[in-house]
């Protein structure tokens, strides 16, 4: 997929295409947290405005007959449609940032495909059930390489539900090959983390008082203004927050991921330190390694362990080949060691199918990429390096799965921002301008202190 922004926040313009790892590198205040925020919310959102688009249109295929024709709807107008959700997206980043309704009224957000790609070659099947009976409301099924998606309507009078269905059976075969499902660790996880109990007593509260006010849409539905009163939150730290609220039903799941490679927790436990617990009325805990006796809660636990929580419940609960996890600060209270730690499980991470995002102030976590880049040459040399260094296969990095992007200032002095390619190669591997400048600087300072060099 291709993104290009102008116009958002500090972003003045910027165009880019993730890549299975994507690194976001910077100064502060110069644009990344727009970048990330806004890549989210479109893959969090898409769904509900596609829904939103084609909802006339479905209707009226619906009216003429049981089978919906996706050659004749979609192909050639893939882009077509994007823009179109595009165009609805940009309309709605004022809920995304939690600002205010004008902060983005020059804003556009333009998402499409480099190519048009096959979308007929599956098979699919799917029932849409009542909640409360069980009896099938609905079925669709559409065979492989075949352009018909057939529809099955068991209940007559459920017709509104059926055209949700059928967009998002839509949305499944045609549009979610190229949009992830996307999970974020924004950089305000640990306070959702500490915080999660009292959050959801404020919730209660609120809605206890809703209740008592006078007004019987107020006492009927207060939770049209839980809605209000959670905006005031960016979509990535709302979701955060439920996310960890959550944590009681999550924690029963088991990712398709951690299944299918149970090496990367354990890589996760070594990093952190530990593993986490749910315990009954006593919430999330924290058990280190070799200390069974020991058990911390969030609130007294390391800063490190709040900062990792999301992303281990992501990896043992969530977890599946195709997601994008996107990671704001990955190196938020690590440290340098287990910055690097972590750099080699999220290119493990990548090696298994999942795409990774991340922002990121570390020079630690770029020069271990940077290694496993040189590592994956191959040659006799690196092997024995690779071998004295206890480095593994599956940490190798193909710099053509990498891109890294700088923000940097447009032609404009003083406009905005926008963002900068890296020079990537498999012999010297990603080269940061805003990180080896800064540090060039920094030994230049100290050898005139010590050595009297450069000095007039």
């Amino acid at each position: 997929m291709r993104y290009k922004f102008s116009n958002v926040g500090v972003v003045e313009e910027a165009e880019f295409e993730l890549a299975d790892l994507t690194i976001l590198c910077g100064e502060n205040n110069t644009g990344k947290t727009y970048i990330t925020y806004a890549v989210y919310g479109f893959l969090k959102l898409w769904r509900e405005l596609l829904a939103q688009e084609l909802g006339d249109v479905i209707d009226e295929v619906l009216r003429q007959g049981s089978k919906i024709n996706l050659e004749e709807l979609f192909s050639g107008r893939i882009n077509e449609y994007l823009a179109k959700v595009s165009d609805r997206y940009t309309k709605s980043l004022p809920k995304v940032f939690a600002s205010k309704s004008n902060a983005f009224e020059h804003a556009k957000i333009l998402v499409s495909v480099e190519r048009e790609y096959p979308f007929l070659g599956s098979e699919y099947l799917k029932t849409l059930r009542n909640r409360n009976t069980n009896q099938m409301v609905a079925s669709l099924s559409k065979a492989a390489d075949e352009p018909f998606l057939s529809v099955v309507l068991a209940d007559k009078d459920a017709t509104h539900a059926l055209t949700f269905f059928v967009i998002d059976a839509i949305a499944d075969i045609v549009f979610a090959p190229v949009l992830p499902e996307v999970f974020i660790a924004s950089a305000e996880r640990t306070g959702a983390a500490t915080f999660s109990k009292e959050l959801d007593f404020a919730r209660t509260r609120l809605l206890q008082a809703l209740g008592n006010l006078d007004g019987k849409a107020i006492r009927e539905q207060p939770w049209q203004f839980l809605e209000q009163i959670d905006s005031g939150y960016p979509l990535p730290v709302h979701d955060n927050v439920d996310f960890t609220r959550q944590l009681d039903s999550i924690d029963k799941q088991t990712s398709e991921l951690s299944t299918q490679a149970p090496q990367l927790l354990k890589r996760f436990e070594s990093i952190l330190g530990g593993s986490y617990k749910l315990v009954k009325d006593s919430g999330i805990e924290f058990q280190p390694t070799g200390a069974a006796k020991v058990k911390l809660s969030m609130s007294a636990a390391s800063s490190s362990v709040r900062a990792l929580l999301d992303i281990g419940f992501y990896i043992r609960c969530k977890a599946k080949r195709g997601d994008l996890l996107m990671i704001d600060e990955p190196e938020l209270n690590l440290h340098p060691k287990n910055q690097r730690a972590l750099a080699r499980l999220l290119v493990q991470l990548v090696a298994n199918g999942v795409k990774v995002f991340m922002s990121t102030h570390s020079d630690y976590i770029v020069k271990e990429l940077n290694t496993l880049i040189l590592f994956n040459a191959q040659t006799a040399h690196t092997q024995a390096v690779k071998l004295k260094w206890k480095y593994f296969d599956n940490e190798l990095l193909d710099p053509s799965r990498v891109k890294l992007f700088m923000t940097v200032p447009t032609k404009r002095k003083g406009k905005g921002y926008t963002l900068k390619p890296a020079e990537i190669t498999a012999e010297d591997g990603i080269a940061v301008e805003t990180f080896d400048n800064t540090i060039d600087e920094m030994n230049s300072i100290q050898e005139q202190l010590l050595y009297g060099a450069g000095i007039e």
